[in-house]
Parts: C-alpha cells; sequence; structure tokens
C-alpha cells in the first residue's frame, strides 16, 4: 500500500487546456468555510450545552434519556450542519461525480485484507499520543489529549448501546461521504496524493482533540488510499466501521458493572472477581493486542511491497509547492487553522460566547 502517488507536472498549458488554478483557489476557500463551520457547530454545542444543563437538571432524566439527547444534539451539530454546508459548498466541484462514489469497489476482498496493517499503524498513532499526552499532564492543553476517555464513556449499558449505533454506523456513513467523497472528489483534479493527504488532516481536525487527531488523520491516509484505489465508499464505509466497532464492542463490555468491578479490582491490587462478562473483557483485549501485533507486522512488510493498489496518476499544472502556498494563504484556511489551535488547546472562542450569552464577564 505505500506505492508512491506520482502526479505528472505539465509546465505549459495550451490555449485549448484552461488553467486549473482559478479553480482550485476557490475549492480551498470553500473547504476553508466548511471548516470554519464545522468549528463553529462545536462551539454552539459548548454553548448550549451552559443554558440547557440548569433545565435537564430539573427534569429529573434518567441517564439514558440524557445520554440519549446529548447523542442527538451531537448528531445534528457535529454531521447533520456541517455535512449540509459541505454538500452546498462542494456540489458544484462534485457535480456529476456524486453517484460515481458508491460503485461496486474495485480489489474489494484485497482492500478488506489490509485491515489489520492499517489498524496496526493508526493505534501505534493512538499510543504514541497518549505517550506525547504525558508531556502536558494537568495543563489545559493535556486536556485535549484526555478529554475523549469521558466522551467515550456510558454510565450505562443503554447509553452504550447508543454509543455503540454512532460509533459503528452512523460515524462511518458520515464521515466517509463528508471526508473520503465529497472533500477528496473536490479536491482530486489537483492531484491524488494532495487530496488523501488534506482530506485525512481534515478527518483528523474534525474530531477536535489531539488524542483523537494523530490516529484519525493516520486512518484517514489509510481510508483514502483505500478509497482513491477501490473507487468506492462501501469499501471504505465498511472498513470504517470495522475499526470503530472494536472500540464499540470494548464499550459495551466496560458498561458491564462486573466488569468495571473487575477493572478496578485489578489494578487497586485486589482479588479480582471473573464473571462471565470479565473473562469476555479479557479475551477482547487479548484479541486487539493479537490483532495490534499483526497490523504492525503487516504494515512493515505488505506496505512495501503491494502492488495492486496503485493509485492512478494525475495529470496537474500545479506543483507541490504551489498546490501548499495556496491552500494555506486562503483567508478561510487560516481562519481555520486559528479556530482548530483555539479548539484542540484553550476553546477560548466557546468560553468567550458563553460570557456573552450570559453576561458573566
Amino acid at each position: 500500500m505505500s506505492e508512491e502517488i506520482i502526479e505528472t507536472k505539465i509546465e505549459n498549458t495550451s490555449p485549448e487546456q484552461p488553467s486549473l488554478v482559478p479553480g482550485f483557489k476557490s475549492i480551498c476557500v470553500r473547504i476553508g468555510i466548511m471548516m470554519i463551520v464545522v468549528f463553529a457547530a462545536r462551539a454552539a454545542v459548548s454553548v448550549l450545552s451552559v443554558f440547557l444543563a440548569p433545565y435537564f437538571a430539573g427534569m429529573n432524566l434518567t441517564p439514558m434519556m440524557a445520554y440519549l439527547i446529548d447523542a442527538v444534539i451531537s448528531v445534528v451539530f457535529l454531521y447533520i450542519i456541517p455535512i449540509t454546508a459541505a454538500i452546498f459548498l462542494l456540489k458544484r466541484p462534485m457535480k456529476g461525480r456524486l453517484g460515481e462514489i458508491y460503485a461496486k469497489p474495485k480489489y474489494f476482498g484485497r482492500a478488506l485484507a489490509m485491515f489489520p496493517a492499517g489498524y496496526g499503524v493508526a493505534i501505534t498513532c493512538n499510543l504514541l499520543t497518549q505517550l506525547l499526552g504525558l508531556l502536558f499532564r494537568d495543563t489545559a492543553l493535556g486536556d485535549s489529549f484526555t478529554g475523549i476517555q469521558n466522551v467515550l464513556a456510558a454510565p450505562d449499558m443503554s447509553s452504550a448501546v447508543v454509543l455503540f449505533v454512532q460509533l459503528t454506523v452512523l460515524a462511518p456513513i458520515f464521515e466517509e461521504f463528508w471526508c473520503r467523497g465529497l472533500i477528496i472528489e473536490s479536491l482530486r483534479p489537483y492531484g491524488n496524493g494532495f487530496a488523501i493527504f488534506v482530506s485525512a488532516v481534515l478527518f483528523g481536525m474534525i474530531h477536535a482533540n489531539f488524542a483523537q487527531f494523530f490516529y484519525a488523520t493516520a486512518l484517514g491516509i489509510f481510508l483514502g488510499y483505500i478509497y482513491v484505489s477501490t473507487g468506492s465508499l462501501i469499501t471504505t464505509t465498511i472498513m470504517h466501521a470495522m475499526f470503530n466497532s472494536i472500540s464499540g464492542v470494548m464499550i459495551l463490555l466496560m458498561s458491564e458493572p462486573s466488569v468495571s468491578e473487575y477493572i478496578a479490582a485489578a489494578a487497586s491490587g485486589e482479588e479480582p472477581v471473573a464473571t462471565p462478562a470479565a473473562i469476555m473483557y479479557i479475551v477482547w483485549m487479548a484479541l486487539i493486542v493479537l490483532l495490534l501485533a499483526v497490523g504492525i507486522i503487516m504494515a512493515i512488510f505488505k506496505f512495501i511491497k503491494i502492488k495492486k493498489y496503485r493509485v492512478p496518476k494525475m495529470q496537474t499544472e500545479i506543483s507541490t509547492g504551489k498546490r501548499w502556498g495556496i491552500f494555506l494563504s486562503r483567508i478561510s484556511v487560516i481562519v481555520m487553522l486559528l479556530l482548530a489551535v483555539d479548539t484542540f488547546a484553550t476553546q477560548e472562542v466557546p468560553k468567550f460566547f458563553v460570557k456573552l450569552f450570559t453576561w458573566s464577564w
């Protein structure tokens, strides 16, 4: 899977071949605006949580109902609104190609066989991120490395089922259509490699925390390569669901009280009680470790040799340096990057709007 993505550069364009630069600039601006909407929607969720918390507290909601309401708000603000904006902004460059992204995939079996390798690379990035987070422990930045643990925790089994559906059904469908479909296809006329890498970084950014950024970016590169190679979102949606289901099953098991008690007892040095659920948890964790080991070995030996997933060459007049220069110099992209820094580190923007609407300066 490490076949180098080669893009043939055309130095001189003939009168019959119009310049790609104006269209590329327009798409870069549109992508920047799309990501501004993403971070604005996340800030809106933070502000809403402050205003709605007192009302929910007075309603005596069950943990399941409170969790379900949070899930609905998350889907609306983190998926529906940003993806609607993406469709509106990118529908012109996607015109005529939208129906092709769910075509019958090529090399489907071979793509699925590469799942362990992709998982191994992504989880390795995740483990390195956790080690990096230790350097920023007890800081505002450090919270971005560890805060996701609270997001992925479910108070009971019913809530865990809701989270499982989010992870294994909604997230793969929404995120693949958004990142591998809309974004990659909009950028592919300007180079496959550029399209895959930018979409992967944006995929990492929409997770809005360092704990998932590097893992999601690595996964995004892998899935982007699979998408371009197989020519279908069917493949990447299934593989994305497979990735998330591994964590989803672990969350389901950990929501069982006996498993939580087992983990707490083992951590404190007490004699843990090996219930059937605890045994299933141990077996599942062992399988994850085995998959990780196999995946790392595959990543080392197979990525170098595989030939079946040669990414099609793209012809473009815009050099790699010029593409990045244009992309990073758009005002909307600059604003996007500033909002990303704030979202990942300090979250001053949502704090400002909370103070603004509550007059608590």
